[in-house]
């Protein structure tokens, strides 16, 4: 008997922006051999994404419930896989139809399975916010996604806890984001000792900025920090304002703007700097592309404070540690980041451990 079609809906797929479609990509890239052959059922961008990506079975649907529909319909009892943040399917953040499309797919055809893997679950939010609403909106669309789900899935361990109270469900599973830098096959040379990374979208860039303002003050005076490589795409609000506050600092020269960068120049950078600040949490590490990229490129991944006690984020450096930790300790905590990402969130794990939801196998006879 052949496996049911796979089918991922999901963003925007390279070369489009977008991480989530960039997971949904990487996760389908590393899959397990004996996978299914799936095909993507994608926001906007096919015709980009066929002919970067050499894989034809992509297809938009424009965020068009009637088209979507059509489209599971043609696959019928399929292994369905959602990619769910509310954000990439409606501009406010509520595909309201969503939940309806898929329950009449299920509906026509019992067999087929659903996997939502939820990429954000809504906060709380004040009930004078604007947001509010539209958070408890998004809120009924993701209870409803998970009462018919088969399996769900998150990135992290908060998100999963807000989606335990928002299902009532248990059966929940976490599985970390991997590094969309993929590291040179071999060392550039020894690493720069005061150049650092700021690498990320722009919301991302300017928060890191911020955090750790005061420190990047007191390392350009002391001489710690001599260059500041910023790396990703650009916009007009969050680059303007990460302008603003470089403009501040005492040397403002040390901040080198690359832009956005193809993966072999990112990796370079990643090769040559000594620390690259990030501003993950215990509750973000899990879904944050630059807390990954240092670690499977070697790069000290540095955060502001916090919990360190447990991996991976006591392999990191904290802000008070980058000025007076020893060579040896340094290079003792970069390789166990290391060995920690390619044991636990490395894209052949991640892809084997969401293929194992998704396209569940058949016991053996």
């Amino acid at each position: 008997m052949s496996a049911p079609p796979a089918v991922i809906i999901t963003t925007r797929l390279p070369p489009r922006v977008c991480g989530i479609g960039a997971y949904s990509w990487l996760a389908h890239k590393h899959r397990p051999a004996d996978s299914s052959s799936a095909g993507f059922l994608v926001v906007e961008g096919a015709a980009e994404s066929r002919a970067l990506l050499g894989w034809e079975a992509i297809a938009d649907f424009n965020g068009d419930p009637r088209v979507l529909g059509q489209a599971l319909d043609r696959a019928g009892p399929a292994n369905v896989l959602l990619h769910y943040a509310g954000r990439a399917y409606q501009r406010f953040g509520c595909p309201v139809w969503m939940p309806g499309v898929l329950g009449k797919w299920k509906a026509k055809f019992p067999k087929g399975r659903l996997t939502v893997f939820f990429h954000e679950i809504p906060g709380r939010v004040p009930r004078l916010s604007r947001h509010f609403l539209l958070g408890k909106i998004n809120s009924r669309i993701i209870r409803r996604l998970a009462a018919m789900a088969d399996k769900l899935v998150t990135n992290t361990e908060h998100h999963a806890a807000m989606l335990r109270q928002l299902s009532g469900r248990d059966d929940l599973h976490c599985l970390c984001v991997g590094s969309n830098i993929e590291p040179l096959a071999s060392s550039p040379g020894p690493r720069m000792k005061t150049e650092f990374i700021v690498f990320g979208l722009p919301f991302g860039r300017w928060q890191t900025l911020r955090l750790f303002d005061p420190q990047i003050r007191r390392w350009q005076a002391r001489g710690r920090l001599t260059a500041l490589h910023l790396i990703g795409p650009e916009d007009q609000k969050f680059t303007a304002q990460a302008n603003e506050l470089i403009g501040s600092w005492p040397m403002p020269s040390t901040a080198v703007r690359h832009g956005l960068l193809p993966g072999p120049e990112v990796s370079s950078l990643f090769a040559r700097a000594q620390f690259a600040l990030t501003n993950v949490t215990g509750e973000t590490w899990s879904k944050s592309g630059a807390f990954m990229a240092c670690a499977a490129t070697g790069c000290a991944a540095v955060i502001k404070a916090g919990e360190t006690q447990t991996l991976p984020l006591s392999s990191a450096i904290r802000a008070d540690e980058v000025e007076k930790i020893s060579d040896a300790e340094l290079a003792s905590r970069t390789v166990s980041l290391k060995a920690w990402y390619y044991q636990n969130a490395d894209w052949d794990v991640t892809a084997r451990r969401l293929a194992s939801l998704s396209e569940p196998r058949e016991p053996a006879a």
